[in-house]
């Protein structure tokens, strides 16, 4: 028996007791980081809004990595042989088709692993199979490729019922609305049941 601070008795606690119970009751204060303007739309399929600026994002970022790539072959040209350095001059068409390469092995490394490129992360999007499961590898790619070859496919969500792009349609695939949160902060969707085709 041990005496607290008001003066009560109490029963000794075991301390691996003590200890499961403070971390429940840590887990239990944790602040939901999801705004609750938001938390409705937590594992709903996304519209055509918050894709098409993610989208924006992503073209963004690999328009820059193109770019990225022309600079890297100057600099390497200009190590080799700084006396007769001539600046490259890439064709529009080799500019497509890096751009192309970095674009597909972007999307398809990100929606097979966690679902998110760069401008889903930040919208709190995230690409899912059926019932709300990762995708695998071979779907992954042949969805960057449709979605880079045909992007404007992403507006058919405007007029779907479902939200669905027509990539969506064609692999069964859906985006949603799933910001990321810690582990044992309470889940207040059911996340998988929301998205389930």
């Amino acid at each position: 028996m041990t005496g607290d601070s008001t003066g009560e008795v109490r029963a000794d606690v075991p301390e691996d007791q003590a200890g499961d119970a403070r971390a429940h009751e840590g887990a239990a204060r944790r602040v939901n980081p999801i705004p609750p303007s938001a938390r409705a739309f937590q594992g709903l399929r996304a519209g055509v809004v918050s894709r098409v600026i993610a989208g924006a994002v992503d073209y963004a970022l690999m328009a820059a990595a193109t770019i990225g790539c022309w600079v890297t072959a100057a600099v390497l040209l200009f190590l080799i042989d700084p006396r007769d350095y001539v600046a490259p001059t890439w064709p529009f068409g080799v500019f497509l088709a890096v751009g192309f390469f970095l674009f597909v092995t972007y999307l398809t490394i990100s929606f097979a692993t966690t679902g998110r490129t760069a401008g889903g992360r930040l919208l709190g999007l995230r690409v899912v199979g059926r019932k709300g499961r990762r995708i695998p590898w071979w779907s992954a790619l042949v969805r960057a490729v449709f979605c880079v070859v045909f992007p404007v496919g992403l507006f058919w969500c405007a007029v779907s019922r479902q939200n669905r792009s027509v990539q969506d349609v064609v692999l069964r695939t859906s985006v949603i609305h799933q910001w990321p949160v810690e582990h044992g902060v309470p889940a207040l969707i059911d996340v998988e049941k929301r998205s389930e085709l």
